[in-house]
């Protein structure tokens, strides 16, 4: 299977590379976005089916209403939008948001953020251990993985964690080629997701961040079709090498704490719970378990969260 998903994905962001050349992109996604995956077979075919069949109860959320007045920035709960931005655009509604995020430097409060799943082996340990922990924390996910584990999104959402978009393919290439790539990309994985639990997600994270990759073009094209990215300020280091260990990685997040007096009392740690990283899976308890020493209480990324810069 594994083998099957790295053809798969390669195969895909091919074909990604040579519809954006083509100018056939839009086209092809809005296609794609209402069809299903390719057939698996044998037992994953049988996960596969027993996973879109299970009901989603919504957890406990905010949607927005149809003007798209983000909610106040107190809040603890996720927010989603009951519509996809296609879906607000053929209605007529609103896709701008009405008010402005304010920056907040008052209690202590720690984002947890994990990129680039789902993964069906460390995103559920990690949300077994922040259920353990009576925490939550935020997924920005990849389309291709939504695909492959419907059913994990669906876990995401009940038990009250929040989701964010993290594009379709996470190619570079592709996303930084144009801010309509960009879009595209992040329209897809929303269609997906908006399929898999009834409502999209608003906040976005920018695959290896919008330093270097955004220009003011691509900033204008999000805000004009309402997404709020969504940066760190913190991070464990197991993307670059740094926190290959749990240990590291603990060292870490601890050791830019202490040195960054300006991050203590509004921190967003960044972390990674696709394939690879089972040493991210370790660090989680000991992090929330300092974090949690030092009077930290824990919430969930929303619209009206202040930027992390």
């Amino acid at each position: 299977m594994l083998q099957k998903h790295i053809r798969n994905t390669v195969l895909g962001t091919v074909l990604a590379v040579v519809l954006v050349c083509t100018g056939t992109w839009a086209h092809y996604w809005e296609k794609q976005a209402v069809r299903q995956s390719r057939p698996a077979v044998g037992v994953e075919a049988a996960k596969e089916a027993t996973e879109a069949a299970v009901p989603v109860t919504p957890a406990a959320t905010v949607l927005l209403p149809d003007s798209f007045r983000l909610p106040a920035p107190d809040t603890d709960l996720p927010v989603y939008d009951r519509y996809t931005i296609r879906q607000r655009k053929d209605k007529g509604l609103p896709v701008t948001y009405g008010t402005k995020r304010a920056y907040y430097y008052g209690k202590k409060v720690a984002y947890l953020t994990f990129d680039d799943g789902p993964d069906k082996k460390n995103t559920r340990e990690i949300l077994s251990i922040l259920k353990q922990e009576k925490i939550h924390g935020t997924f920005f996910l990849v389309g291709l993985n939504v695909r492959l584990h419907p059913g994990i999104v669906k876990d995401i959402y009940v038990s009250g964690n929040a989701i964010g978009l993290h594009s379709y393919t996470h190619n570079y290439k592709i996303l930084y080629s144009s801010p309509q790539a960009y879009l595209q990309e992040m329209m897809m994985t929303e269609t997906l997701i908006h399929q898999i639990i009834g409502v999209r997600p608003i906040i976005t994270r920018a695959p290896g961040g919008t330093a270097g990759h955004f220009t003011k073009a691509y900033w204008q094209a999000i805000r004009e079709n309402g997404y709020i990215e969504v940066g760190w300020n913190s991070l464990t280091g197991d993307a670059d090498g740094t926190g290959k260990t749990a240990a590291k990685a603990v060292q870490n997040v601890i050791r830019q704490i202490q040195g960054q007096p300006h991050i203590q009392s509004h921190l967003v740690i960044l972390m990674h719970d696709s394939s690879g990283h089972g040493e991210t899976v370790k660090a989680l308890p000991p992090i929330i378990h300092y974090l949690k020493s030092k009077g930290y209480t824990f919430r969930v990324i929303t619209p009206s969260v202040p930027p992390a810069w």
